[in-house]
């Protein structure tokens, strides 16, 4: 399998083949590559594609962080995309990349990489051991998600539901909630300025990991050629409750970024509603998957992201588990790494990175 490092000029034969591919994800878009390397520090996207025949067959967006000395860290967010139901494909993908990563930089310290692939595809697991690949023991991105399918009328999707959201929504819409929707050009600065406040203010209050607003302003003025944005801001009587941006990936949603206020009055139903009248909009957009974005365990009450998964998990959907991160070693600096890992990097991240 031959691979070809793709520069500009390849963009739309990038993004087309991303857009085509049942496994596609925010984090392999070309404009997420643009923000890692804008707005992450010593981040650079490296695109490549593998080819069988002169056809494409796959693609993979490297993220590589520069260190001091030459040496430095590569890492695949939700990738390759392929077709991974192709177990002979992804056996000459992963070798492949295997050997693409040995030429690449002799002081590559390691290659991670966290596939799009659900924990039942047991197969992919031994292809990639097969291939050098470890099992690593920490994430990056969420472990598992919720995915639903808006496909169904309004009607049969309400009715999926858990008894106590339709009951929630029910009493937020009593309660007169408005949700404004505002797409790509329509997102003003005031209404961007807006959403990052209350974003700021949530991610404060469960301690994740904040964005800088110049990221935001990059995303929306590159939004329309692949990715394409909707803001949502949820009202009651004049009052912000809340904030949403979703990102769109051809028929699929994501919604990534969002914040919450705390108005005791409403604090315990609202979300509901906002929600409803997201997934309606999105619904008459187009859009046939709806990505939650990271879900934790419902066994246990005192993992932190215990919540806002019960919460997401009200509106049905099914659960997706990936099979987590894999890591090709390439330097005995690798268990240094490994160390600095388990000591400074939180267990668990509320936003993917």
């Amino acid at each position: 399998m031959e691979i070809k490092v793709f520069n500009d000029e390849d963009r739309s034969l990038y993004n087309n083949f991303l857009l085509q591919s049942e496994y596609k994800d925010i984090l392999q878009s070309w404009q997420w590559g643009e923000i890692k390397s804008k707005f992450n520090f010593n981040w650079k996207a490296i695109r490549i594609g593998f080819l069988e025949n002169k056809e494409l067959k796959g693609i993979a967006q490297i993220l590589e962080r520069k260190l001091p000395f030459g040496f430095s860290l590569l890492y695949i967010p939700r990738g390759p995309v392929t077709d991974w139901d192709n177990l002979n494909l992804v056996q000459d993908l992963t070798s492949s990349l295997k050997d693409f990563i040995d030429k690449f930089n002799k002081k590559t310290i390691f290659l991670r990489l966290e596939p799009p692939v659900n924990t039942t595809k047991k197969e992919v697991k031994e292809i990639l051991k097969n291939n050098g690949f470890k099992k690593y023991f920490k994430i990056v991105q969420p472990p598992s998600t919720l995915l639903i399918d808006l496909t169904p009328s309004e009607e049969n999707l309400f009715k999926t539901f858990r008894r106590t959201a339709r009951n929630l929504i029910y009493r937020s819409e009593r309660e007169g909630i408005t949700v404004g929707v505002f797409n790509n050009s329509e997102i003003t600065i005031d209404e961007l300025k807006g959403f990052y406040n209350l974003y700021r203010e949530t991610g404060k209050r469960f301690s994740f990991s904040l964005r800088p607003f110049k990221q935001f302003e990059y995303l929306l003025k590159e939004a329309g050629e692949l990715v394409t944005l909707k803001l949502y801001k949820a009202r009651i009587k004049g009052l912000i409750l809340a904030y949403g941006l979703v990102l769109i990936l051809g028929d699929k949603a994501f919604y990534i970024w969002g914040g919450t206020s705390r108005h005791k009055s409403y604090s315990k139903f609202f979300n509901y509603g906002y929600v409803w009248a997201m997934l309606k909009d999105l619904k008459n957009s187009g859009v046939k998957t709806f990505d939650f974005w990271g879900l934790g365990p419902l066994d246990n009450k005192k993992h932190p992201w215990y919540g806002f998964s019960l919460f997401k998990t009200a509106f049905g959907g099914e659960r997706s588990d990936y099979i987590g991160a894999f890591e090709l070693s390439k330097s005995k600096l690798n268990p240094l790494f490994k160390v600095i890992d388990r000591v400074i990097t939180p267990k668990y991240r509320a936003t993917s990175s």
